[in-house]
């Protein structure tokens, strides 16, 4: 049990944090990008959510557990968050049922206030995804008067989350949604990039290196945080076996520089990989 003075001394602590993890960032190539500064620690990517409604998914619960543990200096959503299903350019599949953007924003903002609670002091950031995007290009389509009204923007229901197209960690490391994708985007995107980068989009989880002659840099796939096999998948993929998994990527950084990444797996059986161990979130 803290005492009276160890409360308030912790207390102090984790403003004087806050504070200068707020300080720690700034905006570049016109606001497209949000650069953070390194420190020791780690930065938590989780990618394609597709959040819709219903209960929280493993991978989701897993990124909650390691969140509250580690308390990382950044946790950046690579986009994909907001699936905007019923306003995709792609027609209806027979008669399938999706929920509405209503129904979709709600649960986001319940997703997203739920992981500020767990991780107050860290810099929060939302990489733009194409699914994201629909939000706004629709809008922009069908009402174009309405530019400029707040609640227009997707950013605009997520004010805890900077937005951004990219996020850079220190000189090292490159956190966006997508350049480019298929079987190899991890191998293609890194050598594109000329140093490391994680990139969402294709629900995959692994890490390509590559060692050149100025050093050595990873392409690192995130995954989904979506349950493969879930509904939002079920018409799209045909019910056919796809090379998605769900989980996450963990960075970690000492002295300044980044360090390695883990990769947090969902099994089939619905249990989580993570150090050696195995577990149910």
């Amino acid at each position: 049990m803290r005492t009276p003075e160890q409360q308030r001394r912790q207390e102090e602590a984790a403003a004087r944090l806050a504070a200068k993890r707020k300080q720690a960032h700034w905006r570049g190539r016109h606001g497209a990008r949000v650069h953070l500064e390194v420190e020791d620690g780690c930065v938590i990517v989780f990618s394609d959510a597709h959040f819709w409604p219903g209960q929280p998914t493993v991978a989701y619960r897993a990124l909650c557990w390691l969140v509250r543990e580690y308390q990382p200096f950044a946790l950046i959503d690579n986009g994909d968050s907001f699936d905007g299903a019923t306003i995709s350019r792609w027609p209806r599949i027979g008669w399938d049922s999706k929920p509405t953007v209503a129904e979709e924003l709600a649960v986001n903002c319940e997703r997203h206030e739920e992981l500020e609670k767990l991780a107050p002091n860290a810099l929060r950031v939302w990489n733009l995804g194409n699914h994201d995007a629909r939000f706004e290009t629709f809008l922009a389509s069908k009402v174009p008067e309405y530019q400029g009204v707040s609640g227009f923007q997707l950013r605009d229901r997520f004010p805890g989350w900077l937005p951004a197209w990219s996020t850079w960690v220190g000189d090292q490391v490159i956190v966006k949604h997508r350049i480019g994708g298929g079987k190899y985007a991890a191998a293609n995107n890194v050598l594109k990039a000329g140093r490391t980068i994680v990139t969402g989009h294709d629900h995959r989880l692994y890490e390509f290196p590559l060692s050149t002659y100025a050093g050595d840099f990873y392409g690192i796939d995130a995954g989904t945080l979506a349950d493969i096999w879930g509904p939002m998948f079920k018409d799209y993929t045909e019910d056919n076996p796809v090379d998605w998994h769900s989980g996450f990527p963990i960075l970690w950084f000492r002295g300044g520089r980044y360090v390695g990444v883990e990769l947090v797996r969902v099994l089939q059986d619905g249990r989580v990989f993570h150090r050696g161990q195995v577990y149910r979130p």
